[in-house]
């Protein structure tokens, strides 16, 4: 349903999710963080809901795909740390 001028006006800009990973990235300049974080850093929140679930395995591969773009134009460095429990981790930094 289209939407009026005034309701156009209200609205927030629109950015890229490589921009809004930049833009929280560059926030935090001084850590890295791994995709789950940046997940959350982003403003996105799950329930135990099935499809809540379902929602943030798709975003998280969207931020994945996006870091990776981040990643090979140069803009963030990518580094993997052992973690303890877990095992390997990619964790993420601005350039």
């Amino acid at each position: 349903m289209p939407v009026s001028e005034d309701e156009w006006n209200a609205g927030i800009k629109w950015e890229t999710l490589q921009l809004r990973i930049l833009t929280f990235l560059k926030t935090n300049r001084d850590k890295g963080f791994n995709d789950n974080e940046i997940y959350h850093g982003l403003g996105y929140t799950t329930s135990k809901d099935f499809w809540d679930i379902l929602a943030k395995i798709a975003n998280l591969l969207a931020i994945n795909n996006a870091l990776e773009i981040l990643v090979k134009e140069g803009s963030v460095k990518a580094k993997i740390i052992k973690e303890p429990v877990i095992g390997d981790i990619t964790y993420y930094m601005v350039v």
